[in-house]
């Protein structure tokens, strides 16, 4: 199976070990990777993916929800005034992580916005850092975040647009529909993801 690198190392990993424990006969093959693998061309059983999904021929199961939050640290907000406007983010400094357009919802429609800063890179734990230090806006999922807006480290800004719409899915294909493996291991995900993910606000 593939996931995406830290939600999957973080809380998909532990579910793994976990159900093997239970179930020592089977094996796994886990690939971490950010990159959106064709999982029917490259042999995977199940993918975990995040957000909106497009539409394929793929069989899909929600895991969890997942929210997406635009934080800055109280520091960085002591030098810039918070945005309560999604026209007012051109005037801050964005931390772009592996995507250059925010998501957002405008009265149910959903909108990308395009941002732009001094700092960009494809590590959400780096981009995390960066926003804890004052480095400007970023914006990361609650699984990253929801710990530091409990602690007051990070402020959340732009609530009024979040976009809802980004839940953490199990997709497989439809040859694997009938696999009891898949079926169990999904099943399991589903009962358990919550004991390990953080407290929602």
């Amino acid at each position: 199976m593939t996931s995406a690198t830290t939600f999957g190392e973080r809380f998909i990993a532990p579910l793994i070990n976990d159900f093997l424990c239970q179930h020592p006969l089977l094996e796994i093959r886990l690939h971490f990777t950010n990159r959106q693998v064709d999982i029917i061309d490259e042999g995977y059983d199940i993918a975990i993916r995040m957000g909106t999904l497009k539409d394929s021929t793929l069989i899909a199961r929600r895991i969890c929800e997942r929210h997406e939050y635009v934080v800055g640290s109280p520091d960085y907000f002591n030098r810039m005034p918070q945005p309560h406007t999604l026209s007012e983010l051109s005037r801050h400094r964005c931390l772009v992580g592996s995507r250059d357009h925010w998501r957002f919802d405008v009265d149910g429609v959903r909108r990308e916005v395009r941002v732009e800063g001094a700092w960009e890179g494809n590590s959400g734990p780096a981009l995390l850092d960066a926003a804890l230090k004052g480095l400007g806006l970023a914006q990361l999922p609650d699984y990253y975040v929801d710990p530091y807006l409990a602690s007051g480290e990070l402020v959340s800004v732009l609530d009024a647009y979040q976009h809802d719409d980004t839940a953490v899915w199990a997709v497989y294909p439809r040859h694997r529909h009938r696999s009891p493996k898949v079926h169990q291991f999904i099943d399991y995900l589903v009962e358990h993801i919550d004991e390990l993910l953080p407290v929602r606000r």
